[in-house]
């Protein structure tokens, strides 16, 4: 379940695969609401152990794309700060893990302070 904020969230179904040291993750949100079509996303997450960080790309099918990268987990939180993006408007971004089944997330729409501006959460099916 995510969605822009003041918007009611969409259902979406996120799956991850890691092969060779690349995580791919691929969304997809069927159309619903005052969706007409469907959404999709892929997502592609690599350590950088040259400058001990991870790399991230994202690609939708609305032409959006973005370069970001984070530190290592902190305890729960994943902090991304957006390098590029197709509407050269970076943010930021962080991921929560709730529990190893669950875990939330939130951007924002400045690369530190500014308005959330898309949040949702995921649960692991079984």
């Amino acid at each position: 379940m995510a969605g822009n904020v003041g918007q009611p969230p969409s259902h979406a179904t996120a799956t991850y695969a890691l092969d060779g040291g690349l995580l791919r993750e691929f969304v997809l949100v069927p159309a619903q609401g005052k969706m007409t079509s469907p959404y999709t996303l892929q997502i592609a997450i690599t350590y950088d152990a040259k400058r001990h960080r991870f790399a991230q790309t994202g690609l939708g099918n609305d032409g959006e794309w973005w370069v970001s990268y984070a530190k290592p987990w902190s305890g729960t939180t994943e902090s991304w700060i957006d390098h590029a993006t197709a509407n050269n408007k970076p943010g930021h971004s962080e991921n929560v893990r709730e529990s190893s089944n669950h875990f939330s997330f939130m951007s924002w729409d400045a690369p530190t302070g500014g308005k959330v501006n898309f949040k949702g959460s995921c649960t692991r099916s079984t």
